[in-house]
Order: C-alpha cells, then structure tokens, then sequence
C-alpha cells in the first residue's frame, strides 16, 4: 500500500547521467539560496553506490512510451523489478523496440539516478531562477521529481 498522501512537498534533484559535480559540491555552489522558488525547511545532498529509481512516492503514475505513447503501465512493474534483480534496465514495448527504462515518458516525472539534492516541505515545485542557472552549468540534463510525504 503507498504511503498516505501529505500536505508536505518534498523535491529530489537527480543528476544526469553521465554524471557531474557530487551533490554536496552542487549545494556549496548553489550557497544559502533556496532550491525552490517557494523556499524549504532542509535540504540535503545524496548517493548511492548505484542508479535508484526515484518517483512520487505515492504510486498511481503512469508510464507512456516515447515513440507512439502507449501506455505501459503493464508491463513497467515486472521490467523495474527485473531490472533491480540484476536484470538489463529495459523494457519490450508494444511498438515493437526495446526501450530503456530511464527513456520513458513518466507522469508524474520519476527517474533515474546515482546522485541528487533532496529538498524537503517546499514551498513550490519550481526551482527558483538561479538555481535553475548553476543546475544548468553542473548538471546539464538534471530531473525534478516531487513527492507528497
């Protein structure tokens, strides 16, 4: 069962792949100023030893794919959990190729990543403007993916 929904707004920055700078050297960059436009009570770098998948927290998105955006709700559970076994981070699509997972189209936006800055009880989902300007210079590519929790 998901967690239950909350008034909290919590956001992850997830560096893209390829990498970049680490987390806490994006953070002293970005100094004292909020990540998002609406402020937040912490934040805080982090990392793995390997890609994570990150996504609302709360379930009920949807996965699309990216050629003819058909649904693949169905069979994205059974690829994710292969992949977490061990298996190739793929999934056969109904439009006849093989995709990777990180190339679908989710909604609300998940991703993957070995890297990020979590922002938690944010006042906004949008990143405040100077921000968006050092995120574009360190992690050209980066995601945003927020959770309620």
């Amino acid at each position: 069962m998901p967690p239950r929904a909350s008034s909290r707004l919590n956001l992850l920055v997830l560096r893209p792949p390829g990498g970049g700078p680490a987390p806490e050297a994006v953070l002293a960059a970005l100094g004292a100023r909020p990540i998002s436009a609406g402020g937040e009570r912490l934040r805080r770098p982090g990392s793995a030893d390997s890609q994570r998948f990150f996504a609302n927290a709360q379930g009920g998105f949807r996965v699309y794919c990216p050629v003819d955006g058909g649904s693949l709700v169905d069979r994205f559970v059974g690829a994710l959990e292969a992949w977490r076994g061990g298996g190739a981070r793929t999934i056969h699509c109904n439009c006849g190729a093989e995709h990777d997972l990180a190339a679908l189209d989710f909604r609300p936006p998940a991703g993957f990543a070995e890297a990020w800055i979590e922002a938690r009880d944010v006042g906004s989902m949008d990143l405040d403007a100077a921000v968006v300007e050092v995120l574009m210079q360190l992690w050209p590519g980066f995601q945003v993916v927020g959770s309620r929790g």
